[in-house]
């Protein structure tokens, strides 16, 4: 490969520079940074000047590089899509009326480095996984920046495959055989609670989304590597494999926002894994395309000054190739 590499925190993750438009529709570039994405614990950076000019077209294939492009749209997000696309713009980019046209959400900006580990008392920053209350929980995401402002935004990265393997032996016995249990409705009706007027789901809405069982320790179906996962908003409680559920207080969970003591079994360890060993603090220049794996990564956004600068991200989510067909 012709082009600088540099790795972003021993093992884990990689930065790719001098990348054209050209390299990311070419096979056997595309074939080379797979592989470098599976070696470097699911997050690879591509980075060039060219990229700031990339088509729509052109980021959906560098996307479907690394899993299937998930081609749907959400009926309420259709004027913070990409035109034509998937694409999901991210940012507070405004039309010619003053609207926003991207996903916004304002965020807490870093102070220091120090902020990137999760702090229990203020439960910030929102470490996760994406969407594990899927039956099919999308195995990643790819970014693209289009405009960055000159500080804040980063995006952080943790290492859930080396934290898994720094644990000790009793602690992993422990957690091999645990699973968390993630709801729609639970993490809606959290959300609700700091986010007056966030829609919840009706009864109907609510039978259509039962809660979906994720391992807490995950054997990565190409790699084999274990790592640790199932922390998202939507994970209300942590039960041993196969446990049954009390009804009622997935009612609890579910009508009230309140989520289990036993979640504190992983919640407890996000300080563990998101330490300066295991983490990445990504800084955002345009054109740059971030592609992570959630099946071997958590991640947390941060926030920016929106009031003197502009940022538009591009998203794609990623889904499983077999599991997808599948079903």
């Amino acid at each position: 490969m012709q082009h600088k590499t540099t790795a972003l925190n021993g093992a884990f993750g990689l930065m790719i520079e001098g990348v054209t438009r050209s390299d990311i529709e070419d096979s056997t570039f595309q074939n080379e940074v797979h592989d470098l994405w599976t070696d470097n614990g699911g997050l690879v950076a591509v980075r060039g000047a060219d990229l700031a000019e990339a088509s729509p077209a052109q980021f959906m294939t560098w996307s479907s590089v690394f899993g299937m492009v998930e081609d749907a749209s959400l009926a309420s997000r259709q004027n913070r899509m990409v035109p034509g696309t998937p694409i999901l713009r991210i940012g507070n980019i405004k039309d010619e009326a003053g609207n926003l046209k991207a996903s916004f959400a304002k965020g807490v900006p870093l102070t220091s480095n120090a902020d990137i580990q999760y702090n229990p008392e203020t439960r910030r920053p929102v470490w996760h996984t994406d969407s594990t209350f899927r039956q099919n929980p999308p195995i990643g995401s790819v970014f693209h920046c289009r405009q960055a402002p000159p500080e804040g935004a980063e995006t952080l990265f943790a290492d859930t495959r080396q934290a898994y393997a720094g644990l000790d032996a009793e602690t992993k016995a422990r957690l091999d055989e645990l699973e968390a249990v993630c709801s729609l409705a639970h993490h809606d009706k959290k959300i609700s609670l700091y986010t007056p007027g966030y829609p919840l789901l009706n009864e109907e809405e609510r039978a259509a989304n039962p809660p979906n069982r994720v391992p807490i320790v995950l054997e990565h179906p190409v790699s084999g590597v274990p790592a640790l996962y199932g922390l998202n908003s939507s994970t209300c409680a942590v039960v041993r494999k196969g446990e049954p559920i009390d009804p009622a207080g997935l009612d609890k969970w579910d009508l009230e926002g309140i989520e289990d003591e036993s979640v504190l079994i992983i919640r407890d360890l996000l300080p563990y894994i998101t330490g300066p060993d295991f983490t990445v603090k990504w800084s955002w220049q345009p054109g740059d395309m971030v592609a992570w794996d959630n099946r071997t990564t958590m991640h947390a956004a941060t926030g920016f000054d929106d009031e003197r600068y502009t940022r538009e991200m591009w998203r794609l989510t990623l889904l499983d190739r077999v599991a997808a067909k599948a079903a």
